[in-house]
């Protein structure tokens, strides 16, 4: 007979993967470029890729101590608020498959990632912490890039001051796989100094314009490649709601980030794979979402030296064992290759 996910929780998250999406045959024919562009007001100025080893590590040992593997006597679906587990896991768990349409657009492909992985690292969650029962993920209003940008918040509706708003813990942010490709995330996560593509050309656009006036002429520019925009778009995303820590998945492919506290640096896990396996993709997003709330055991974001808070968006985390020197930032980041 097969288990509930609840009866052995640890080994339902480290088994369950995801099961491959079904794409359209032909893919849509869509702008496939984000309209964000390199401005001077961001204050990002390097990216640092955690190594994959460690970072593994750290989620596999966080899984260990803080996802039990006795049974917590629940059944896989809440029938008071219908959350439930959603991933299959044979032949060990009796989760049963959902049956979804071809994700031929943004929205389909939404649908995918909400109705499985999401829905039921919420209903891990939930389980685990029910301190946390008011929080869910929340869909963002869309933008200019609508058809290809999509951004979900796992937050808390707060009353402060007679005003309701939403408090925010992390973004994830959703591109389609024939957007947003592998290597384009490979080199989104890739060590890189962000000052050039940020600061030097918008400053000399600036001298050119102060001592020779407007001119359509764009000597000064270059190409801005999906990664940078792509920075740049998440960077705005992030520090507009207060929420440092975020994920970039197609689906397909996912990557686990956050901000420093000055929001100078980023860094950024490996590129994993939808099916990936110590640690599953599951374990990855319920290790990052428990981080981001501050929950025992997570992950601290390491200090960046001389780095100014950012106006009003002094964001801290607090959690895990971990030494924030420079020495500590260097062994857990990868070198350069």
């Amino acid at each position: 007979m097969a288990w509930r996910a609840p009866d052995n929780l640890r080994f339902y998250i480290q088994e369950a993967r995801l099961v491959s999406i079904n794409l359209s045959s032909s893919q849509p024919s869509v702008d496939a470029a984000l309209h964000a562009l390199p401005r001077r007001y961001r204050k990002l100025r390097a990216i640092h890729p955690l190594r994959l080893a460690l970072f593994n590590e750290y989620c596999q040992d966080w899984t260990e101590d803080f996802v039990p593997c006795v049974s917590l006597g629940q059944e896989d679906e809440d029938k008071e608020t219908g959350e439930r587990f959603t991933v299959p896991c044979p032949p060990f768990y009796q989760v049963p498959s959902i049956s979804l349409a071809r994700a031929d657009s943004l929205k389909r492909l939404f649908t995918w990632i909400d109705l499985l992985p999401l829905e039921t690292v919420r209903r891990t969650v939930h389980l685990l912490h029910p301190e946390t029962k008011a929080w869910s993920f929340a869909s963002d209003a869309d933008d200019s890039d609508h058809t290809i940008f999509k951004c979900i918040t796992w937050s808390q509706l707060v009353d402060h001051d007679d005003e309701r708003h939403f408090r925010n813990a992390m973004c994830i942010f959703i591109q389609p796989p024939w957007v947003l490709s592998v290597r384009d995330l490979e080199l989104f996560c890739k060590r890189q100094s962000v000052w050039t593509a940020n600061n030097i050309e918008a400053f000399a656009a600036n001298v050119y314009h102060q001592f020779f006036g407007s001119s359509s002429t764009s000597w000064h520019e270059r190409p801005i490649t999906p990664h940078e925009r792509l920075w740049c778009k998440l960077w705005d995303c992030c520090i507009t709601r207060s929420c440092p820590w975020f994920v970039v998945s197609t689906y397909t492919h996912w990557v686990f980030g956050v901000f420093s506290n000055g929001w100078t640096a980023a860094f950024v896990s490996p590129v994993y794979s939808h099916d990936s396996h110590d640690p599953s993709v599951l374990q990855l997003l319920l290790f990052w979402l428990c981080s981001a709330m501050g929950l025992p055991g997570g992950w601290v974001v390491p200090e960046v030296r001389i780095e100014p808070a950012y106006p009003s968006h002094h964001l801290t985390a607090s959690v895990f064992d971990l030494a924030v020197t420079d020495k500590s930032i260097s062994s857990l980041c990868a070198g350069d290759d």
